[in-house]
């Protein structure tokens, strides 16, 4: 039997980041004892992930910096890190399986992460012999213009002015049916990131099975003209048939899964979103799955 082939990427942790940008600092500064504790847990957690893909006579890739993962090149990606981590990781991944580490479990949530470093070893066993299998995770395709985006979003995605205080103005079209809106901007989420910022704003947590998109208006404006309807298209979730949305800001974009990428919009831009990107094909912990939403 072949050796499998096997894409590691490993978290730079938040001490090594100083470390690299502010080397004068003093980093045995007291206030720096959580960010040392976390790079320590990091640094046993990689050290572990690495013994254990050497014991199990992986061929083994660890790059120094993420790039476009051809499908069909590794059997499996493993990221030791966060969800951060797995984020960046997953705009570069098509087909290949992802099975996430928990690097720091004592700073980390890990929602996406199978398994902690301790516990490493039974599960690559396990996802080797095929006892474990990954479960596909809904995509944001994102299209804009005409032109396809490449990096589809596996969390959420924003449409909003590039200035956070100012006003995203847009057309919002679900379906057959379209509004002008003004609000701080609309929050799309698929159902793995239904639990993140779209339920912080009042969204509703999906059953990570669900294939649907669920759309939010931030803040909407409220319309002051005597008579006037508050706005119809301020809540809900879309199917194969996404949504989509007409700019009316000269600066407006679409940021992908927080800060990882934004997209400009200009005026009169089109944004289509569909969740029909890849799915993300990612080992997920023991007992995940539904949620109350949708």
């Amino acid at each position: 039997m072949k050796p499998r082939r096997i894409l590691l990427w490993t978290k730079r942790s938040l001490y090594e980041t100083f470390q690299a940008r502010r080397p004068r600092d003093d980093l045995d500064d007291p206030r720096m004892a959580k960010v040392r504790a976390s790079h320590e847990e990091t640094v046993r957690s990689r050290d572990l992930v690495r013994s254990v893909l050497a014991g199990a006579g992986c061929r083994v890739t660890e790059p120094r910096r993420l790039r476009r993962v051809p499908d069909g090149r590794y059997d499996l990606v493993v990221v030791v890190g966060g969800d951060g981590t797995v984020l960046d990781v997953a705009r570069h991944v098509g087909e290949t399986p992802v099975l996430a580490v928990n690097s720091s479990p004592s700073t980390s949530v890990g929602h996406f992460c199978r398994t902690p470093a301790d516990g490493f070893a039974a599960v690559l066993a396990a996802v080797l012999a095929g006892a474990e299998g990954p479960a596909p995770l809904a995509r944001i395709r994102v299209v804009v213009d005409g032109a396809p985006h490449p990096d589809p979003a596996l969390n959420d995605l924003l449409v909003a002015h590039r200035v956070p205080a100012a006003t995203s103005r847009y057309i919002l079209h679900v379906g057959r049916a379209s509004e002008e809106q003004k609000s701080s901007g609309v929050w799309v989420s698929t159902a793995a990131g239904s639990s993140g910022a779209i339920r912080s704003a009042g969204g509703d947590v999906m059953d990570l099975r669900d294939d649907r998109l669920q759309y939010l208006v931030r803040e909407p404006f409220s319309r002051s003209t005597p008579g006037a309807a508050p706005y119809a298209l301020v809540r809900g979730f879309v199917g194969r048939e996404g949504l989509a949305f007409t700019s009316r800001m000269m600066a407006g974009g679409l940021y992908l899964d927080g800060r990882r990428v934004a997209v400009p919009l200009r005026y009169g831009s089109r944004a289509v979103l569909t969740p029909d990107a890849t799915p993300l094909r990612l080992f997920l912990p023991p007992g995940t799955g539904r949620g109350p939403g949708g």
